[in-house]
C-alpha cells in the first residue's frame, strides 16, 4: 500500500514537471517567436517542422521565408537579420542623407533608417544634432554587414564613423539592438519593400 501511494506520488511529480515545460514551451514559442525558430532550426530534425507547428504567427513566418533582398524601390521596407525585422523609413537623396535620425527624441525598438547609396564606397556618418544614440550597421553591396558601430552617443560629433570599411548601405537603429539581437560581422541581411 505504501508503495502504490509512493508511486502515485512521483507520477504526479513528473506530470506536474511536464505540465510546466509545455507551458513555458508555449510561452516561449509566442512571445519569442524568433529565437524559438532559431534554437530548432539548429537541429536538422526539426528545420523542416518548425514552420508548421502552428505556433508561429504566419506574418512573421513570411518574413523569416524570405531568403534574398528585393531592389530598394519604397520609401519604407523591411531589414532582416538573423530572423529579426526592422521597419526602416528609406533614405536615398543627399538632403534626406544629410538629416537622417537628427533631432529624433526618440527611436523606438525595431524602427529605424536605411541609408542607401549609389557606389560601393567609405560612407561617413556623424551625430550632428542627433539627441539619443544609436547602432549604425554598415552592410556592402550584397547586404552582408562590415562593421558595427555600437551605442554611439550624440556627444560624439564631430567625429566621423564608417570610414575604414566600403558600404552601400547603413541601417540606423536605436542603441544596443545590435548586441540584444547577435549581430556581427558577416551576417547577411534581406531587404523587402513591405
Amino acid at each position: 500500500m505504501y508503495n502504490y501511494f509512493l508511486m502515485k506520488k512521483i507520477l504526479l511529480i513528473i506530470l506536474g514537471i511536464l505540465f510546466i515545460l509545455i507551458l513555458g514551451f508555449v510561452f516561449w514559442a509566442n512571445f519569442f517567436p524568433s529565437s524559438f525558430i532559431n534554437f530548432w532550426n539548429s537541429y536538422p530534425v526539426f528545420r523542416s517542422n518548425v514552420s508548421n507547428t502552428g505556433l508561429v504567427n504566419p506574418q512573421i513566418e513570411e518574413l523569416l521565408s524570405a531568403t534574398s533582398s528585393e531592389p530598394v524601390l519604397a520609401t519604407n521596407g523591411k531589414v532582416i537579420i538573423n530572423n529579426t525585422t526592422w521597419n526602416v523609413e528609406i533614405v536615398d537623396n543627399d538632403i534626406d542623407k544629410a538629416i537622417g535620425l537628427a533631432n529624433r527624441q526618440v527611436l523606438v525598438a525595431n524602427q529605424g533608417m536605411l541609408f542607401v547609396f549609389d557606389t560601393l564606397a567609405p560612407q561617413l556618418f556623424w551625430m550632428k544634432d542627433m539627441l539619443v544614440p544609436i547602432d549604425m550597421i554598415f552592410l556592402d553591396d550584397n547586404w552582408k554587414i562590415v562593421l558595427i558601430e555600437s551605442n554611439v552617443q550624440p556627444d560624439t560629433f564631430p567625429k566621423t564613423f564608417g570610414g575604414g570599411v566600403k558600404s552601400k548601405y547603413v541601417l540606423e537603429i536605436k542603441a544596443f539592438e545590435a548586441n540584444i539581437n547577435e549581430l556581427k560581422v558577416g551576417d547577411r541581411a534581406i531587404y523587402l519593400n513591405k
